[in-house]
């Protein structure tokens, strides 16, 4: 029996509610007594995966309620399970991706929850032992991500096979601060002209990538738990924006007063502020937008790692900030 159960869980993918599920727990039909029924789980209570709750199917072999232990016991002994059983069942279909079954259990707060086919029969349950190893396993590869590193690789790799696995991401993150180094020498003449503006190149570029990899990580979490239709995208697109503006122009406003301050200069400190709140936007735009760009075409939203997101941002950041500076240099700034 415990073959062909593991022939038939193997059909399922790894990463479903089928391929998660166990097939050891505890059905009664509607019509057993709450008495025949505590003398059935005293047999099934050592290889049941779990007892604390019981599915309870009619003579279809449909499921038709859930009972828990607790209330199984209060019940008198002529009772019969449909009498008592709760008929509201929160299920899973058996291919459920282990996302979607890993936020049944934050929603519901279950110990188990019972899966089953199309045709509603029950097939398995999966247990919270079960979830925390998928939230494990989830959170792992959506930080490997979130690091540009791969999730193949493991303590056992040697340095040269762990190289060759980092550097694919490497070299494509070269590239493009590459691409910003060109963008930086198209503007050595502003630079010469106002050298003072490459002090705060970095400032800028590290506070931009800063916000990009705070919202990819709010955009990355939430396509983890939950499926986002159109109408969710643009809801969370709108939110990213004005989230990006609110904190761009707070931050612009203070970076405006410190370098007034500083450098005794409020229009360098303008165009640094206005640099920083544009900058900022964008990132936070974009660290929303490229993960979910990348989920509805099917690929790994995590893949949308932190590296590439601050690298993309550092290039439209100073694309940004030199364009600013160029519209201001020739009336209000001096080297």
């Amino acid at each position: 029996n415990d073959a062909n159960n593991l022939r038939g869980l193997l059909h399922y993918d790894t990463e479903t509610a089928g391929g998660i599920m166990t097939t050891d727990y505890v059905e009664f039909h509607e019509e057993e007594t709450a008495a025949e029924a505590i003398r059935a789980l005293k047999k099934f209570a050592k290889t049941a995966e779990t007892i604390y709750y019981i599915y309870i199917l009619d003579h279809h072999d449909d499921l038709v309620g859930v009972m828990s232990l607790r209330d199984l016991i209060l019940l008198e002994d002529t009772d019969t399970l449909s009498e008592k059983m709760n008929s509201d069942i929160i299920t899973v279909n058996v291919d459920a991706e282990q996302a979607e079954v890993a936020q049944v259990f934050r929603d519901y707060e279950f110990l188990a929850v019972p899966v089953v086919d199309h045709s509603n029969k029950l097939v398995g349950i999966v247990t919270v032992d079960d979830v925390i190893e998928v939230i494990d396993d989830e959170a792992q590869q959506d930080y490997s991500g979130l690091a540009g590193v791969s999730m193949d690789e493991t303590n056992n790799d040697g340095p040269f096979k762990a190289a060759s696995k980092r550097l694919p991401w490497l070299i494509t993150l070269l590239l493009l601060s590459m691409i910003t180094a060109t963008l930086i020498n198209h503007y050595e003449n502003l630079l010469a002209e106002a050298s003072i503006l490459a002090v705060f190149i970095s400032t800028i570029t590290g506070t931009a990538g800063n916000a990009g990899t705070q919202s990819l990580a709010v955009a990355v979490r939430r396509l983890a738990v939950e499926e986002i239709n159109r109408h969710e995208f643009l809801k969370l697109l709108v939110k990213e924006l004005i989230t990006g503006f609110v904190t761009g122009l707070v931050t612009g406003i203070a970076v405006f007063l410190l370098v007034g301050i500083w450098k005794h200069n409020f229009v360098l400190g303008m165009v640094i502020g206005l640099a920083m709140c544009a900058a900022i936007t964008v990132a936070n735009l974009a660290g929303s937008f490229i993960p979910m760009l990348m989920s509805s075409f099917g690929f790994d939203p995590a893949v949308a790692s932190g590296p590439f997101i601050s690298t993309l941002s550092d290039l439209t950041s100073v694309l940004i900030y030199f364009s600013i500076a160029g519209i201001f240099l020739q009336y209000f700034i001096k080297a």
